[in-house]
C-alpha cells in the first residue's frame, strides 16, 4: 500500500464571481434587447394611419430619434457587459516552462 498524498478539493466557486457573472449576464441580454428594440424603431416604417401629413411626419421624426437613442444605449450595454465579462473571467494559473 503506497501512501499517496490526497487530491486536493477542486476550488470552491466564489459567490461574488457568480453574481457578477449573473449581472454581466443580465446586462448583456438587457443591451442586446434594447439593440434590437431600437434598430427596429430606427428602420421599420410608422403606421399613420388617421393621422395628418404633419402629424406623420412628426410621429417618424421622433420615433427614429428614439429609435436612434435606444440603438446606441444597446450597444453601449452589449459592450459594458463583454467587456466586463472578460475582465472578470476566471484565470488559468500561469503555465511553468516545460521540461524537454
Amino acid at each position: 500500500m503506497s501512501s499517496s498524498p490526497a487530491p486536493s478539493p477542486p476550488p470552491r466557486p466564489s459567490l461574488g464571481r457568480s453574481a457578477a457573472t449573473g449581472l454581466f449576464g443580465g446586462l448583456l441580454l438587457g443591451g442586446l434587447g434594447l439593440l434590437a428594440v431600437g434598430l427596429g424603431n430606427r428602420f421599420m416604417a410608422v403606421d399613420c394611419e388617421g393621422l395628418t401629413g404633419p402629424e406623420c411626419k412628426l410621429l417618424e421624426d421622433a420615433t427614429r430619434e428614439v429609435g436612434r437613442a435606444q440603438a446606441l444605449g444597446g450597444g453601449a450595454l452589449t459592450a459594458l457587459a463583454a467587456s466586463l465579462f472578460v475582465l472578470f473571467r476566471p484565470r488559468l494559473p500561469p503555465e511553468g516552462p516545460e521540461d524537454v
